[in-house]
């Protein structure tokens, strides 16, 4: 009996395979053949399913990787009686993918070290986006390889791009898509040391510090952000950057600079021109010494108030002073001022 229904199998596979018809024993084998083909930025392929709910059900399918999600434009399925073939439209060509494969390939070689903690890696991947893209006002660059060819994009890419950086370094992210002021928005969840963050390197970009660097919930609503909170992990606190080794938010630990330019002076005013063609702004750790930079992109001396704490930087050289007493007030190895 057992031979008897093998030698049928085998007939009605034979019958598939001439017929044209792709068939499948479990849905969990459809739902794979149907992602490799998505992920494999195939623009057509065949598969049977029968009920009506097939392009909610291939969404369902692409939602398991948010980059792959969002670079659907659009889904057609063209029934043939039995079977039927799925039409995919991507943001992106599978070459442009290729291309940006390498280019982030090589972001991470240059600007990851293997000493670096994943606090580290994120920080640094938060800060080569934010030199190396701005926003896109006419919102059409709205996916990763427009942003990397051509430096402009919109929070899309900003998150998509951050997305896939921070997976190649082995950090658990998500996009979030939510709305901000009532827009259309997208930004990023980071999963650090067991616990979720927002990062919108975004706005980090337009306010010109990291005012959503690893932020909690709370924040964000009371900034205007809104999403769907049910779809997406809470975050119940800011990241403790105490932990880090640096209560701005980044430790110097393996660092020389976490920006490369030179040094110029204007109008007696000290500027850090970056190879990226813009000025640093905000904190920056050049030659293993942390400075702050204006939105103008001048250099601050002085008491400097940031995150809710005070800073000291010496006005001879600008670099912030750390572990020592400043006219009375004491200031720790993060360059805070003790209370």
């Amino acid at each position: 009996m057992k031979s008897f229904i093998k030698k049928i199998l085998f007939v009605l596979m034979v019958i598939s395979t001439f017929s044209g018809q792709v068939v499948f024993a479990k849905d969990d084998d459809l739902s794979s053949y149907i992602y490799n083909h998505l992920e494999n930025w195939d623009t057509e392929f065949d598969f049977s399913y029968n009920k009506s709910d097939v392009l909610d059900y291939v969404r369902s399918i692409a939602q398991k990787d948010d980059y792959l999600d969002r670079s659907l434009e659009s889904l057609v399925y063209e029934r043939r009686g039995l079977t039927g073939t799925l039409k995919v439209t991507y943001k992106t060509t599978k070459t442009q993918e290729e291309y940006i494969s390498e280019e982030l390939k090589k972001i991470i070689s240059t600007t990851i070290t293997d000493s670096m903690s994943d606090f580290d890696k994120v920080k640094a991947i938060n800060k080569y986006l934010i030199d190396r893209f701005e926003y896109d006002d006419s919102l059409v660059s709205d996916n990763s390889y427009s942003a990397l060819t051509t430096g402009k994009t919109t929070c899309q890419g900003y998150a998509m791009t951050t997305y896939k950086l921070l997976n190649l370094v082995g950090i658990e992210n998500k996009i979030v898509l939510g709305t901000l002021d009532g827009v259309p928005h997208g930004w990023n969840l980071v999963k650090l040391n067991g616990k979720w963050y927002h990062l919108d390197v975004t706005n980090n970009d337009a306010v010109g510090n990291d005012k959503y660097f690893l932020r909690k919930d709370s924040i964000l609503v009371a900034d205007g952000f809104s999403w769907e909170n049910n779809k997406y992990p809470k975050c119940d606190e800011d990241y403790d950057f105490g932990n880090s080794n640096n209560g701005i938010g980044q430790s110097t630990i393996g660092y020389k600079s976490n920006v490369d330019g030179n040094w110029t002076l204007n109008n007696g005013k000290w500027y850090f021109y970056k190879k990226t063609r813009t000025y640093a702004k905000s904190w920056n750790i050049i030659d293993g010494k942390w400075y702050f930079f204006s939105n103008n992109g001048d250099m601050e001396t002085g008491w400097i108030s940031f995150g809710g704490k005070w800073y000291y930087c010496y006005p001879d050289s600008g670099a912030m002073a750390v572990n020592t007493v400043v006219n009375g007030y004491t200031v720790d190895g993060s360059g805070a001022w003790v209370a």
